[in-house]
């Protein structure tokens, strides 16, 4: 059996979609709909007590990904 990729194990500078996480049925639009392409950034401090650690590519607009979050790494 295959396991899913997840954020945790991407490398800083890797490019990457994030797919919905169980639950999440809002924001993801789910698997058929429009997926952006982050890239991992080191960890710096943000509001809200979250760590900003990607970047939106087309944006530049600052995320947090959860580590367990399966995702597809774009080369």
């Amino acid at each position: 059996m295959e396991k899913t990729l997840t954020f945790g194990k991407l490398a800083v500078g890797d490019k990457f979609i994030g797919l919905p996480i169980p639950g999440d049925d809002k924001g993801h639009g789910g698997l058929k709909g429009v997926h952006l392409i982050f890239i991992k950034t080191e960890e710096a401090e943000a509001a809200f007590d979250l760590k900003v650690n990607s970047v939106q590519v087309s944006t530049g607009i600052l995320s947090h990904m959860p580590d367990n979050m399966s995702v597809i790494h774009v080369r």
